[in-house]
């Protein structure tokens, strides 16, 4: 079994045998140390639950031994948009959840973004204590609660703009925080969160959604996103992370999207993990089970990996 493949510079694909030469078969402290550092991933990797273990101890000797308190629910204006011939539509209210480290900061943040059937508490959770263990405050934003939604995975009662509107109404609200470093936000998403990720990833400013200051994403992670066509490519540093299992957004659009967009520009990063699902990071799909004609499931070894990458990319990019 290979230990990771990766695509080579000039587009082939290196086979087994030339990746172990390349990497010269590294125990798992060596390989805990190589990914330990602030340099480069590769634009593309696959990664087995065999490595998961070093990664995760060498990301854990870099985090704060802290977790997330409960988390305190907050409310907030969604953005207005400006539409043609100067009409404004006003965001919705808001609902979000937020958590934070201790002391004054100002910290980096994290805008979260929940997929079309939500966020569960367990996954709330995971994510807080993930990020604020690693200095990230963290605002979980909730677009069904006060739209009294419980979900749209079969049906959009909620259109993208609106979701956007969400976004850039959190972002809003950490700009009022004297907690938060505001030249240092990212936005991770989830599935439709995910896709909402991509979407603010597609320009430098907030485009028709008004937000004070002019403040913008810096950064973005998406897990499981849809990667159809009309993806534009990101133009501010992206990590997608999927399973190759995945039957509701398939690894492989992600794979060909990434591919198509090219090396030139902000980087972007593409982690397909075998053998992992739709929801692998959710602690609550176990065991997996059928979700609206799909199959979600956790996976430990990957969503593992996943916290420990994602991690990584922010303070790459944040710091």
């Amino acid at each position: 079994m290979s230990l990771l493949s990766v695509p080579h510079p000039q587009g082939r694909w290196l086979t087994d045998v030339r990746l172990v030469v390349l990497i010269r078969r590294v125990d798992r402290k060596a390989l805990g140390k190589t990914f330990k550092g602030d340099a480069p991933l590769p634009r593309t990797v696959t990664f087995p639950a065999a490595v998961v273990l070093a990664l995760w101890c060498a990301a854990s000797a870099l985090v704060v031994d802290a977790l997330a308190g409960p988390l305190e629910r907050v409310e907030f204006e969604g953005a207005s948009q400006s539409l043609l011939r100067g009409t404004v539509v006003p965001g919705d209210r808001i609902q979000g959840y937020l958590a934070r480290p201790d002391g004054a900061g100002p910290f980096p943040a994290v805008v979260g973004l929940h997929g079309c059937a939500g966020m569960h508490e367990t996954a709330k959770q995971k994510l807080a204590n993930d990020l604020v263990a690693s200095g990230y405050v963290t605002l979980l934003v909730d677009s069904f609660a006060t739209r009294g939604i419980d979900h749209l995975c079969t049906y959009s009662a909620v259109n993208i703009s609106r979701r956007m509107s969400d976004a850039y109404g959190a972002l809003a609200f950490l700009a009022r925080q004297s907690f938060v470093d505001m030249r240092r936000v990212a936005a991770v998403g989830f599935s439709q969160g995910g896709s909402i990720a991509l979407l603010l990833t597609e320009t430098r400013s907030s485009g028709p959604f008004v937000v004070p200051g002019d403040f913008r994403f810096r950064a973005a992670v998406a897990f499981y996103p849809p990667c159809g066509p009309g993806r534009l490519r990101p133009v501010i540093p992206t990590l997608i992370l999927i399973g190759a299992a995945d039957d509701w957004t398939p690894s492989e659009d992600c794979s060909r999207k990434v591919a198509s967009w090219g090396a030139e520009g902000s980087p972007i990063e593409l982690v397909v993990y075998p053998r992992a699902h739709h929801g692998f990071y959710y602690p609550h799909l176990q065991p997996g089970m059928t979700l609206f004609g799909h199959w979600v499931e956790y996976n430990g070894d990957a969503a593992d990996n996943a916290g420990v990458r994602m991690l990584q990319f922010l303070n790459r990019h944040l710091n």
